[in-house]
């Protein structure tokens, strides 16, 4: 049940379990025993079933209170900045930024056949938002597709494994493909996107 249905009460445990999941699942990986969950948000194992019958229903709450603690801020400033491709560019990097600390969730996640593509929307969407923005202001190339957006985050995704865990290394990734985004004097013709489908991701 999502948190803002409940009541006060329900919500704090709610709240806990979810914050204790990520501690949890971040130190002990895909593995870890609800009870040791249920311990760490100070709450019995049954309140823990009650809120997440499954692993997966809980996993899928971790994410989503991730990414939208993350997002939602940079989002706000995002539409605040007037220049577009700093917008896209502070978008992105909070984005990646997300993943790179979010490793081993994502990792627990993908093991468990959570990383679908509805979740990744939640990431992708904003990201489009801001392509689009800067192609009506002229400064990212026109020949963009929506299908292109979560194709290109899966490519700077793709470069985290190559990086010591808190390791930044990736920023130069997303400079070198901003750059790429700029509109050119003769762009490269591009052949047609194809759909995106529907796959597991593993960091």
């Amino acid at each position: 049940m999502p948190e803002q249905n409940l009541r006060a009460d329900a919500a704090r445990n709610y709240r806990r379990i979810v914050e204790a999941a990520h501690v949890v699942f971040s130190r002990g990986g895909v593995d870890v025993p609800m009870d040791e969950i249920a311990a760490e948000a100070g709450v019995g194992i049954a309140t823990v079933y009650r809120r997440f019958p499954s692993r997966e229903e809980l996993v899928r709450a971790v994410l989503d209170q991730r990414i939208t603690q993350a997002l939602t801020p940079a989002m706000e400033r995002a539409r605040e900045e007037p220049d577009p491709r700093k917008a896209l560019r502070l978008v992105l990097d909070t984005a990646l930024a997300l993943a790179a600390r979010e490793r081993i969730t994502i990792a627990v996640a993908s093991n468990i056949g959570m990383m679908t593509m509805d979740l990744a929307h939640k990431v992708w969407e904003p990201v489009s938002t801001f392509i689009k923005r800067g192609q009506a202001a002229g400064v990212i190339r026109a020949d963009l597709v929506p299908e292109d957006t979560p194709r290109l985050m899966l490519m700077l995704v793709g470069t985290l494994p190559s990086f010591e865990p808190g390791s930044d290394g990736w920023r130069r990734y997303l400079e070198l493909m901003l750059d790429g985004l700029a509109p050119r004097d003769t762009d490269t013709e591009l052949p047609p996107a194809l759909p995106v489908r529907d796959h597991n991701l593993a960091l």
